[in-house]
């Protein structure tokens, strides 16, 4: 037997007994947090505990600075309550994938006697648990732009309510039940704080921390700022701010239509390339 097939051999067997050691140790261990896993959202959670375990070795977790800050990110899309249990989760989804998927090339390439195998395993690995990171990012994304989009017709019917003679507290109210997009959910929380005791500076904070955007934030700021002032200029700044979100919101629309032309040009690339292979191809041949 040569040296790399002892090598992949020795590799692979290392790999699926520490898979098999990580798995058996701590499904007992994880069993409870796994029971609470949904399994339509999360595939195969009953092999999370593999994650959990490298996660526990690695000393990945949400009090670390980026954990912190993975975990404010959460909190956007699944809410503050939930973020760190969801934190663990993807965490040990990730982890659970890009170990097995690095287990499976490790065997392929003892049995095949190529050690690309491993490489291709460690790249795909590696994919997969960016990729899994990214579903987060493009709900994030999809949030927060659907936010900004909301935005403008958000400040311009508090405008016309506050102007009409409402104080800022029924406008938001009347508002916030006027629609169920994400902007009108957060601010329906916001409402039911102020009626559970909480100070209306404080909503509105708490406001601006769940949608964690800076044109919210000023938003917020301003707004609290005018209120500790006695709400004089009120009804200025909202149509001022409302005015200047609607252009925002058409820069916006020009620069998605701007990225999704870029997003053509790969498609359209690979689709020139596989022509251009066709067309040389025979002419080569013929020669």
């Amino acid at each position: 037997m040569d040296t790399q097939r002892l090598f992949l051999l020795i590799l692979a067997t290392v790999l699926v007994l520490a898979w098999i050691v990580l798995a058996k140790k701590y499904e007992k261990i994880y069993e409870s947090m796994i029971k609470t896993i949904d399994s339509e959202q999360f595939k195969y959670p009953e092999l999370f505990c593999v994650g959990f375990a490298l996660m526990k070795f690695l000393k990945i977790d949400s009090r670390s600075k980026q954990g912190r800050k993975r975990v404010k990110e959460i909190a956007e899309v699944q809410g503050k309550r939930y973020a760190e249990y969801y934190f663990y989760v993807i965490n040990g989804e990730k982890w659970t994938y890009g170990f097995t998927v690095l287990v499976f090339f490790a065997v392929l390439g003892a049995m095949a006697n190529e050690p690309m195998a491993v490489v291709m395993g460690v790249l795909l690995a590696g994919l997969a648990m960016w990729y899994i990171e990214e579903l987060l990012n493009d709900k994030l994304s999809a949030r927060r732009d659907e936010i900004l989009a909301d935005i403008p017709q958000v400040l311009s019917k508090l405008t016309l309510l506050v102007n009409s003679g409402m104080i800022l507290r029924e406008a938001w109210e009347k508002v916030a039940f006027g629609g169920e997009r994400v902007i009108y959910t957060e601010m329906q929380a916001t409402v039911q704080e102020m009626k559970n005791g909480v100070a209306e500076i404080d909503a509105y904070r708490h406001f601006a921390d769940r949608c964690a955007i800076k044109q919210i934030r000023r938003f917020t700021s301003t707004v609290i700022q005018n209120m500790q002032k006695g709400n004089a200029e009120i009804s200025y700044f909202l149509k001022e701010m409302s005015d200047e979100m609607w252009e925002e919101k058409k820069h916006l629309v020009k620069r998605k239509g701007e990225a999704a032309n870029s997003k053509l040009l790969v498609p359209t690339a690979m689709i020139f390339i596989g022509i251009l292979i066709m067309i040389m191809v025979p002419v080569f041949l013929s020669m």
